[in-house]
C-alpha cells in the first residue's frame, strides 16, 4: 500500500514555476582609451571603441589611428531590486547575460576607426575609475586614459566573457549581440548588487570597432546589459542545482513560518506551508541545473 500512497502523493505535489524575467541597464560611467594619446581622456564622448593597430581611420583609408580599449560601468543593483520584486527576495539565479552594442558607421571625429575584426569582453575585478570629461575634440586630463590601463587590469583575476565580431561599417542596427560566458565573477556581482566593469580590448589588429556610448544624443540605443533570471524549481538553496543539500535546507525549516527569513525558498510547491509536500516535490526534480 505505500508506494501506492507515495505515487499519489507525488502527483499531488505540483510546482508553481515563474517565467524568465529580463532586465536591462544602461551603463552609468564610460570612456575609451587611446595608445596614440595616452594621456588624454575621453569619458564624455557619444561614442566607444575598440581597434587593433591596422585598422583605418573612418575619414582617411591611409591613416591608421591606433589602438583603442573601452571601459564601461553597470550597475547592478537595479538588477536586484527587479528581479526581487518578480521573483521574491533573491529567491531567482541568473541564467543568461547579454552585451548589446550599437555600432557607429560615420563617427563625427576622424580619430575613430572602421573596419570588421574581433574583441574581446573581459570582466573586470577593478571597478574603482573615474569616468572623466573628455571629448575627441577636447581631451581631457581627469578620468581613465590609457596610461591607467595597466594599473586597472589585472590579468589573474579578470576574466574573459567571450569573444564577438563587429560588422564593420555596417548599417548599425539592429545591435550587435554578444551572449556573454556566464562566470562566476559575473553571477556573483549581478546577485550581490555590486558594480560591474566591462573591459573590450581588441582581439586582432584588423578590428575599428565604433559603437554608441551612454553619452550618445537624438534618442539612439546606448550599450544595455541584459540580465535573465528564473526561478529553478526544487532549487530551495540557489546554488543551481537541485540535489541533497536543497533536501537538508528543507527539512531544517519543516513547519516554520514560510514568511520568515529564507523559509520562503523551502516551500518549493508554493502552498504556503513547510511539509514533506516540499520534500517530495524536490525529489522528483533531482538533478535539476540552471543553464
Amino acid at each position: 500500500m505505500k508506494p501506492a500512497i507515495v505515487a499519489i502523493v507525488f502527483a499531488a505535489a505540483s510546482i508553481c514555476q515563474a517565467e524568465p524575467f529580463t532586465v536591462t541597464v544602461n551603463p552609468t560611467a564610460d570612456t575609451f582609451v587611446r595608445e596614440a594619446e595616452p594621456a588624454s581622456n575621453y569619458g564624455l564622448a557619444g561614442s566607444l571603441a575598440v581597434s587593433g593597430h591596422n585598422a583605418y581611420s573612418y575619414a582617411s583609408p591611409t591613416q591608421q589611428m591606433g589602438r583603442f580599449d573601452s571601459f564601461m560601468r553597470f550597475a547592478a543593483a537595479p538588477v536586484v531590486q527587479a528581479l526581487d520584486t518578480n521573483f521574491g527576495s533573491h529567491y531567482w539565479v541568473v541564467t543568461k547575460i547579454t552585451l548589446n552594442l550599437t555600432e557607429v558607421t560615420q563617427p563625427n571625429n576622424s580619430i575613430f576607426n572602421l573596419g570588421p575584426g574581433t574583441f574581446d569582453v573581459i570582466w573586470t575585478a577593478n571597478d574603482s575609475w573615474l569616468e572623466g570629461t573628455g571629448m575627441p575634440s577636447a581631451p581631457s586630463a581627469e578620468g581613465l586614459r590609457y596610461q591607467d590601463m595597466a594599473s586597472l587590469i589585472d590579468p589573474q583575476a579578470d576574466k574573459s566573457l567571450g569573444i564577438f565580431s563587429n560588422v564593420g561599417g555596417g548599417t548599425g542596427t539592429p545591435a550587435i549581440v554578444c551572449p556573454l560566458l556566464l562566470r562566476t565573477e559575473l553571477a556573483a556581482d549581478v546577485r550581490s548588487g555590486s558594480d560591474i566593469t566591462l573591459h573590450l580590448a581588441p582581439a586582432d589588429e584588423e578590428i575599428g570597432f565604433t559603437f554608441n556610448s551612454r553619452n550618445i544624443s537624438g534618442g539612439r540605443p546606448k550599450p544595455g546589459l541584459q540580465v535573465t533570471a528564473d526561478s529553478i524549481p526544487g532549487d530551495a538553496n540557489l546554488d543551481c542545482t537541485v540535489n541533497i543539500l536543497d533536501l537538508i535546507f528543507i527539512r531544517q525549516r519543516l513547519n516554520q513560518d514560510v514568511s520568515t527569513g529564507d523559509n520562503r525558498q523551502a516551500d518549493v510547491n508554493a502552498d504556503g506551508r513547510l511539509n514533506i509536500l516540499d520534500l517530495i516535490a524536490v525529489r522528483n526534480l533531482l538533478n535539476t541545473k540552471c543553464q
